[in-house]
Protein backbone atom coordinates (compact mmCIF):
# COMPACT_ATOMS: atom_id res chain seq x y z
CA UNK A 1 0.00 0.00 0.00
CA UNK A 2 1.40 3.59 -0.85
CA UNK A 3 0.84 5.05 2.44
CA UNK A 4 1.36 8.55 0.95
CA UNK A 5 -0.65 8.22 -1.67
CA UNK A 6 -3.32 7.51 0.68
CA UNK A 7 -2.30 10.22 2.55
CA UNK A 8 -2.79 12.52 -0.31
CA UNK A 9 -6.39 11.18 -1.65
CA UNK A 10 -7.66 11.44 2.26
CA UNK A 11 -7.04 14.64 2.07
CA UNK A 12 -8.52 15.80 -1.01
CA UNK A 13 -12.08 13.73 -0.01
CA UNK A 14 -11.71 15.71 3.35
CA UNK A 15 -11.82 18.92 2.15
CA UNK A 16 -14.32 21.38 2.98
CA UNK A 17 -17.43 21.62 0.61
CA UNK A 18 -20.98 23.20 0.22
CA UNK A 19 -23.65 21.44 0.33
CA UNK A 20 -27.25 21.72 -2.13
CA UNK A 21 -30.34 23.17 0.26
CA UNK A 22 -31.17 19.33 -0.45
CA UNK A 23 -29.31 18.02 2.06
CA UNK A 24 -30.09 17.78 5.69
CA UNK A 25 -27.08 18.77 8.01
CA UNK A 26 -28.25 18.94 11.66
CA UNK A 27 -25.70 20.18 14.34
CA UNK A 28 -24.64 19.11 17.57
CA UNK A 29 -26.81 21.08 19.94
CA UNK A 30 -25.16 20.54 22.97
CA UNK A 31 -21.44 21.79 22.32
CA UNK A 32 -19.92 24.54 20.07
CA UNK A 33 -18.33 21.61 17.54
CA UNK A 34 -20.11 20.06 14.74
CA UNK A 35 -21.75 17.51 14.64
CA UNK A 36 -22.42 14.62 12.60
CA UNK A 37 -24.74 14.51 9.65
CA UNK A 38 -25.31 10.72 10.02
CA UNK A 39 -28.81 10.12 9.23
CA UNK A 40 -29.69 12.29 6.00
CA UNK A 41 -27.09 11.38 3.50
CA UNK A 42 -26.34 7.09 4.29
CA UNK A 43 -29.89 6.69 4.58
CA UNK A 44 -30.29 7.43 0.86
CA UNK A 45 -29.95 4.91 -2.30
CA UNK A 46 -26.45 5.47 -4.20
CA UNK A 47 -27.78 6.59 -7.00
CA UNK A 48 -29.72 9.18 -5.21
CA UNK A 49 -25.87 9.55 -2.95
CA UNK A 50 -24.27 9.90 -6.16
CA UNK A 51 -26.65 12.49 -7.64
CA UNK A 52 -26.55 14.74 -5.02
CA UNK A 53 -22.19 14.72 -4.10
CA UNK A 54 -20.89 13.61 -7.43
CA UNK A 55 -20.42 17.30 -8.39
CA UNK A 56 -18.78 17.67 -5.37
CA UNK A 57 -16.65 15.08 -5.81
CA UNK A 58 -15.08 15.17 -9.18
CA UNK A 59 -11.78 16.03 -9.38
CA UNK A 60 -10.31 18.90 -11.07
CA UNK A 61 -6.54 19.46 -12.65
CA UNK A 62 -4.78 20.90 -9.63
CA UNK A 63 -6.06 17.83 -7.49
CA UNK A 64 -5.08 14.86 -9.85
CA UNK A 65 -1.73 16.90 -9.81
CA UNK A 66 -1.50 16.79 -5.95
CA UNK A 67 -1.30 13.14 -6.33
CA UNK A 68 1.86 13.31 -8.50
CA UNK A 69 3.69 13.97 -5.52
CA UNK A 70 3.49 10.19 -4.85
CA UNK A 71 2.29 8.43 -7.73
CA UNK A 72 5.22 6.75 -9.96
CA UNK A 73 5.24 7.31 -13.69
CA UNK A 74 3.71 3.75 -14.32
CA UNK A 75 0.50 4.77 -12.43
CA UNK A 76 -1.15 1.89 -10.37
CA UNK A 77 -2.17 -1.46 -11.33
CA UNK A 78 -5.89 -2.36 -10.96
CA UNK A 79 -5.37 -4.30 -7.48
CA UNK A 80 -3.69 -1.30 -5.74
CA UNK A 81 -6.48 1.11 -6.92
CA UNK A 82 -8.57 -1.70 -5.68
CA UNK A 83 -6.80 -1.09 -2.22
CA UNK A 84 -6.68 2.38 -2.03
CA UNK A 85 -10.44 2.66 -1.93
CA UNK A 86 -10.96 -0.14 0.28
CA UNK A 87 -8.33 1.44 2.67
CA UNK A 88 -10.11 4.98 2.60
CA UNK A 89 -14.02 2.93 2.92
CA UNK A 90 -12.57 1.66 6.04
CA UNK A 91 -11.92 4.71 8.01
CA UNK A 92 -15.72 6.32 7.29
CA UNK A 93 -14.53 9.19 5.89
CA UNK A 94 -16.52 12.42 6.79
CA UNK A 95 -16.10 16.16 5.48
CA UNK A 96 -16.54 19.68 6.38
CA UNK A 97 -19.28 21.29 4.90
CA UNK A 98 -21.25 24.26 4.69
CA UNK A 99 -25.66 24.08 4.11
CA UNK A 100 -28.05 26.53 4.98
CA UNK A 101 -25.59 28.92 6.75
CA UNK A 102 -24.54 26.31 8.90
CA UNK A 103 -21.67 24.03 9.28
CA UNK A 104 -20.73 20.70 10.28
CA UNK A 105 -19.48 16.84 9.27
CA UNK A 106 -20.96 15.31 6.49
CA UNK A 107 -20.38 11.01 5.62
CA UNK A 108 -18.82 10.40 2.64
CA UNK A 109 -20.82 7.47 1.22
CA UNK A 110 -18.93 4.44 -0.69
CA UNK A 111 -19.65 4.90 -3.80
CA UNK A 112 -19.12 8.27 -4.47
CA UNK A 113 -14.97 7.92 -2.52
CA UNK A 114 -14.76 5.07 -4.98
CA UNK A 115 -15.97 7.50 -8.29
CA UNK A 116 -13.71 9.55 -7.19
CA UNK A 117 -11.03 7.90 -6.65
CA UNK A 118 -11.19 6.21 -10.29
CA UNK A 119 -11.77 9.76 -11.73
CA UNK A 120 -8.11 10.69 -9.97
CA UNK A 121 -6.74 8.21 -12.90
CA UNK A 122 -3.91 6.65 -10.78
CA UNK A 123 -4.06 3.71 -13.09
CA UNK A 124 -2.97 5.88 -16.08
CA UNK A 125 0.73 5.89 -16.93
CA UNK A 126 3.39 7.92 -18.55
CA UNK A 127 6.08 6.75 -20.78
CA UNK A 128 9.76 5.90 -19.46
CA UNK A 129 11.34 8.57 -21.50
CA UNK A 130 8.21 10.89 -21.06
CA UNK A 131 8.67 11.21 -17.49
CA UNK A 132 12.50 11.31 -17.23
CA UNK A 133 12.03 14.70 -20.07
CA UNK A 134 9.42 16.05 -17.81
CA UNK A 135 11.84 15.28 -14.55
CA UNK A 136 14.68 16.77 -16.04
CA UNK A 137 12.69 20.09 -17.29
CA UNK A 138 9.95 21.14 -14.60
CA UNK A 139 10.53 21.32 -11.10
CA UNK A 140 7.88 21.31 -7.91
CA UNK A 141 4.02 21.91 -8.99
CA UNK A 142 4.95 22.44 -12.39
CA UNK A 143 6.32 19.06 -12.80
CA UNK A 144 3.44 17.73 -10.96
CA UNK A 145 1.02 19.58 -13.23
CA UNK A 146 2.58 18.76 -16.39
CA UNK A 147 2.98 15.09 -15.25
CA UNK A 148 -0.33 14.82 -14.29
CA UNK A 149 -1.39 16.32 -17.83
CA UNK A 150 0.56 13.54 -19.24
CA UNK A 151 -1.33 10.76 -17.72
CA UNK A 152 -5.37 12.52 -19.63
CA UNK A 153 -6.54 9.95 -21.36
CA UNK A 154 -5.90 11.86 -24.73
CA UNK A 155 -2.01 10.87 -24.54
CA UNK A 156 -2.78 7.53 -23.35
CA UNK A 157 -3.03 5.40 -27.50
CA UNK A 158 0.13 4.53 -29.08
CA UNK A 159 -0.23 7.12 -31.65
CA UNK A 160 -0.68 9.84 -29.00
CA UNK A 161 1.78 9.00 -26.26
CA UNK A 162 4.49 9.02 -29.67
CA UNK A 163 3.15 12.39 -30.31
CA UNK A 164 3.56 13.71 -27.05
CA UNK A 165 6.89 12.19 -26.72
CA UNK A 166 7.69 14.40 -29.68
CA UNK A 167 6.48 17.60 -28.29
CA UNK A 168 8.19 16.83 -24.97
CA UNK A 169 11.62 16.07 -26.64
CA UNK A 170 11.28 19.23 -28.85
CA UNK A 171 10.20 21.66 -25.69
CA UNK A 172 12.45 19.60 -23.47
CA UNK A 173 15.56 20.30 -25.33
CA UNK A 174 14.96 24.40 -26.44
CA UNK A 175 14.00 24.86 -22.34
CA UNK A 176 10.63 25.68 -23.80
CA UNK A 177 8.18 23.11 -21.80
CA UNK A 178 5.27 24.52 -19.74
CA UNK A 179 2.26 24.13 -18.04
CA UNK A 180 0.31 26.42 -19.98
CA UNK A 181 1.73 24.83 -23.51
CA UNK A 182 0.95 21.16 -22.41
CA UNK A 183 -2.53 22.17 -20.98
CA UNK A 184 -3.42 24.29 -23.74
CA UNK A 185 -2.07 21.06 -26.30
CA UNK A 186 -3.90 18.54 -23.99
CA UNK A 187 -7.28 20.30 -24.56
CA UNK A 188 -6.07 20.90 -28.30
CA UNK A 189 -5.58 17.24 -29.30
CA UNK A 190 -9.09 15.93 -27.28
CA UNK A 191 -10.99 18.52 -29.27
CA UNK A 192 -9.48 18.27 -32.73
CA UNK A 193 -8.21 14.45 -32.26
CA UNK A 194 -4.93 15.04 -33.55
CA UNK A 195 -2.30 12.02 -33.00
CA UNK A 196 0.79 13.10 -35.24
CA UNK A 197 3.01 16.25 -35.10
CA UNK A 198 1.97 16.64 -38.96
CA UNK A 199 -1.88 16.60 -37.59
CA UNK A 200 -1.29 18.72 -35.21
CA UNK A 201 1.07 21.40 -36.85
CA UNK A 202 -1.92 21.59 -39.43
CA UNK A 203 -4.65 22.22 -36.81
CA UNK A 204 -2.64 24.61 -35.35
CA UNK A 205 -1.96 26.17 -38.61
CA UNK A 206 -5.92 26.05 -39.53
CA UNK A 207 -6.97 27.71 -36.35
CA UNK A 208 -4.18 30.57 -36.90
CA UNK A 209 -5.92 31.03 -40.06
CA UNK A 210 -9.44 31.50 -39.75
CA UNK A 211 -8.23 33.70 -36.90
CA UNK A 212 -6.88 36.01 -39.46
CA UNK A 213 -10.05 35.74 -42.02
CA UNK A 214 -12.22 36.72 -39.27
CA UNK A 215 -10.35 39.70 -38.12
CA UNK A 216 -9.56 40.51 -41.79
CA UNK A 217 -13.52 40.01 -42.97
CA UNK A 218 -15.85 41.59 -40.54
CA UNK A 219 -19.47 39.95 -41.19
CA UNK A 220 -21.68 43.50 -40.78
CA UNK A 221 -20.76 46.57 -42.83
CA UNK A 222 -22.79 48.03 -39.52
CA UNK A 223 -20.34 48.32 -36.75
CA UNK A 224 -22.89 48.72 -34.27
CA UNK A 225 -24.46 45.79 -36.09
CA UNK A 226 -21.76 44.01 -35.72
CA UNK A 227 -21.29 44.20 -32.19
CA UNK A 228 -24.47 43.43 -31.24
CA UNK A 229 -24.92 40.51 -33.64
CA UNK A 230 -21.43 39.57 -31.52
CA UNK A 231 -22.33 39.98 -28.28
CA UNK A 232 -25.53 37.74 -28.99
CA UNK A 233 -23.54 34.48 -30.98
CA UNK A 234 -20.45 34.52 -28.58
CA UNK A 235 -20.15 32.64 -25.53
CA UNK A 236 -17.89 34.36 -22.60
CA UNK A 237 -15.74 31.21 -23.49
CA UNK A 238 -14.70 32.56 -27.01
CA UNK A 239 -14.02 36.16 -25.84
CA UNK A 240 -11.09 38.18 -27.18
CA UNK A 241 -8.58 37.61 -24.42
CA UNK A 242 -10.02 33.53 -25.26
CA UNK A 243 -9.25 34.30 -28.94
CA UNK A 244 -5.43 36.15 -28.28
CA UNK A 245 -4.66 33.30 -25.58
CA UNK A 246 -4.86 30.41 -28.68
CA UNK A 247 -3.49 32.55 -30.73
CA UNK A 248 -0.60 32.74 -28.68
CA UNK A 249 -0.16 29.45 -27.52
CA UNK A 250 -0.65 28.40 -31.29
CA UNK A 251 2.35 30.75 -32.59
CA UNK A 252 4.54 29.44 -29.31
CA UNK A 253 4.31 25.63 -30.76
CA UNK A 254 5.09 26.24 -34.01
CA UNK A 255 7.74 28.11 -33.41
CA UNK A 256 8.64 24.93 -31.16
CA UNK A 257 8.49 22.77 -34.41
CA UNK A 258 10.28 25.40 -36.29
CA UNK A 259 7.25 25.92 -38.26
CA UNK A 260 5.73 29.18 -37.50
CA UNK A 261 5.94 32.59 -39.90
CA UNK A 262 4.55 35.56 -39.01
CA UNK A 263 2.44 36.91 -42.14
CA UNK A 264 4.15 39.69 -44.07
Amino acid sequence: MNIELQAIVRELLRRTRTLTSRIDLPLNSEDSRPGEAGGAILKMREVEQELLLSPLFTPDQEERSACEAALPPRGLNPEEVGELVAALSAETLSFPAFSGGRDGFCPLPDVVLTRYIHLLGLDRSVDQEAAGLIEASLAGQDRRMVMSLARRPVWQSPASRELLLQLLRIQGSAGALSVGKLEFLTGFARTYRTTSAEELIRALKSLLESYRIDSEHPTFNNPALETKQGESIRSEHCDEAVKQYRVTMAREILEDFGKFSAPP
